[in-house]
């Protein structure tokens, strides 16, 4: 008899671990990592510049999302924001970053970091939830921007896609989970 009980209570252990793991990795692709490499060739029309940009965004719940955008060849940028639309071409602003952003110089450009929430929407976007966003970004709706005293519509553009889409030059994996911490 004590065996059966050791033998209940361990498939109520293993059971209930698989249930864990299967609930965490399903609501982990809502949480994936967004990134978006920045180039001039990306702006429409194309700028012809060296500068250059890595974006990261990531939610950590279903109403907050965080950023980093990580420039170089640009010190003095006069809008970083989130535009609606598709590759080539361009759309109206739904996300100002540089409203809440802190910005760190290096020394080949800045570190621009911050998070915002569905009041700070614009545009198509105002009056949208976060996840409303981030259906937009996983369908490669929008991109971020970099704008400057010489180009004023964009420096540096680049298309928001999930970390691992086969079309970014970039290998990056997608984070499952609740994180907050930016790398």
């Amino acid at each position: 008899m004590k065996s059966y009980k050791t033998s209940y209570f361990m498939l109520l252990f293993v059971l209930s671990l698989v249930a864990t793991v299967g609930v965490t990795s399903i609501s982990g692709v809502a949480f994936a990592k967004k990134i978006a490499s920045l180039s001039g060739d990306q702006v429409v029309p194309p700028v012809s510049t060296n500068a250059t940009g890595h974006a990261t965004f990531k939610h950590p719940n279903s109403s907050t999302m965080n950023y980093k955008l990580n420039i170089t060849g640009i010190i003095h940028p006069n809008g970083i924001r989130i535009h609606m639309g598709k590759m080539g071409s361009n759309g109206e602003v739904i996300v100002d970053l540089m409203k809440q952003a802190k910005e760190q110089m290096t020394n080949v450009g800045m570190i621009i970091t911050g998070s915002f929430t569905a009041s700070d929407l614009i545009g198509p976007m105002q009056g949208k939830s976060i996840l409303d966003l981030v259906s937009s970004m996983k369908s490669g709706d929008t991109y971020v921007s970099v704008d400057t005293e010489k180009h004023h519509t964009g420096e540096i553009r680049g298309q928001i896609e999930l970390a691992n889409s086969p079309s970014l030059n970039v290998t990056n994996s997608i984070e499952i989970g609740n994180q907050t911490n930016m790398t």
